[in-house]
């Protein structure tokens, strides 16, 4: 297999407005470190013909319409199919807004799409340049105590607050890539956890991007590092205040030492001798699927005129785009599978996936690695499992608002996404 590299910053100018949380009222103040968008070409040395495309960025997400947009790019200029490329959001919540579907979390501006636009045209196209032969590692391990479950579970009913009892998976995996001489090129790291640590007015790729600058300057020669976000719906990291009962707002120095501890545990296994093993990239194959969600009750119309006068501004919001473009009565979620190798499956989702998932997806390999991710190539919204529902919280209830969706789901929507995950990977 050959592979190569490309890179573009994306950073917006201060003062646009960071996606993410609803309390913010006014643009960026700043840059505390720079967004980027980083591209890994992927061809078959024997067929030029197969060839897939990873785009990995530092921002809230790849919806429906930027996702498309990208794929039609992508097929024009370079022959990739849509079930080939995976577009990998890091959704850090310190960048600007690139999902058209979310509302009242930072507004889009249509700027900021077309830097990104141009951004992954000009990675891709340094990566398919600069694509050689290359060999493959993958390797395990663990970055513990700086991600936490966010559902607190109380009377049965969930709030946000730190769970260490609660659901989360604090492994690392790590795929590298050698050319021929062993020169280190390339490095996709995943890992489960929001990039929420900040929620401040400061421009930033937040723990994900600390990681990836830190992997980059210690291995050196140019080797580029991507972030393959995980089904961190309801983990984030554990910034809390003393007595461990309530979430802080994090500051740029915890994000220094959570991203600088994934990074070592990345460093960590990717040697022989921390477990790192061949990969063999004796082949590159892709397929795709969608699962139309269906929704608990659909509203009526006369219920949306009645929300469009509340005086919840956010609810008056979601009324009235409701009104405004209609809405379907299911949600369709795109899942797609990318084997790199008869040995390794990258297994993604386009939403806000919750960890139960992912852990159920890491299961379906059975002679192969499975790499769950989330956040990749759409972000409808939260996808809660099927045990949250009767728990309600956020992710089961009130998200659905800045999302734009018209009711929350069914919880009949866990059982159709196990099928259909278990489906992809039994083809």
């Amino acid at each position: 297999m050959k592979l190569g590299t490309g890179k573009a910053r994306i950073t917006p100018p201060v003062g646009v407005m960071l996606a993410g949380f609803a309390f913010r009222d006014r643009g960026s103040e700043s840059v505390l470190d720079e967004l980027e968008l980083q591209a890994f070409w992927l061809e078959d040395d024997r067929d030029p013909g197969e060839r897939a495309c990873i785009v990995t960025a530092d921002i809230i997400g790849f919806d429906a319409t930027l996702t498309s947009l990208l794929r039609d790019d992508l097929r024009q200029r370079f022959g990739v199919e849509p079930d080939r490329l995976l577009f990998c959001a890091s959704h850090t919540h310190s960048g600007p807004q690139t999902c058209a579907n979310m509302i009242g979390v930072g507004a889009l501006v249509e700027s900021t799409l077309s830097v990104i636009r141009e951004g992954v045209r000009t990675a891709v196209g340094k990566a398919r340049r600069s694509a050689v032969p290359v060999t493959g590692r993958y390797g395990q391990s663990v970055c513990s105590g700086y991600a936490i479950n966010r559902r607190l579970i109380e009377a049965g009913k969930a709030h946000s607050g730190p769970n260490p009892d609660g659901v989360h998976d604090d492994a690392v995996s790590v795929l590298s890539f050698a050319d021929a001489s062993g020169r280190l090129k390339a490095v996709l790291f995943h890992f489960t956890c929001h990039p929420t640590t900040l929620g401040n007015y400061l421009i930033s790729s937040d723990y994900p991007g600390y990681a990836r600058r830190q992997i980059e300057k210690t291995l050196g020669n140019g080797v580029v590092a991507g972030f393959l976000p995980g089904c961190f719906g309801d983990v984030r990291p554990d910034c809390t205040l003393v007595g461990h009962r309530q979430f802080r707002r994090g500051q740029p120095e915890d994000v220094a030492a959570f991203g600088s501890a994934l990074a070592d545990s990345v460093l960590a296994c990717m040697q022989p001798a921390g477990g790192a093993r061949e990969l063999p990239l004796d082949q590159i194959d892709g397929s795709a699927a969608a699962v139309n969600l269906a929704y608990s009750s659909i509203p009526s119309r006369t219920e949306l005129q009645r929300a469009s006068y509340s005086d919840i501004p956010i609810k008056r919001q979601w009324a009235e785009q409701l009104l405004g473009r209609g809405f379907s009565p299911t949600c369709p979620l795109n899942i797609q599978r990318l084997d790199m190798g008869s040995r390794l499956t990258l297994l993604a989702m386009g939403g806000e996936i919750c960890c139960d998932y992912g852990l159920y997806a890491r299961t379906l390999g059975a002679n192969r690695f499975v790499i769950p991710l989330g956040y990749t190539n759409g972000l409808v919204g939260y996808i809660p499992s099927a045990r949250m529902f009767p728990e309600g919280g956020y992710e089961v209830e009130d998200s659905t608002l800045y999302f734009g969706l018209p009711a929350m789901f069914s919880p009949n929507i866990d059982a159709g996404i196990r099928e259909a995950l278990r489906q992809l990977m039994s083809d």
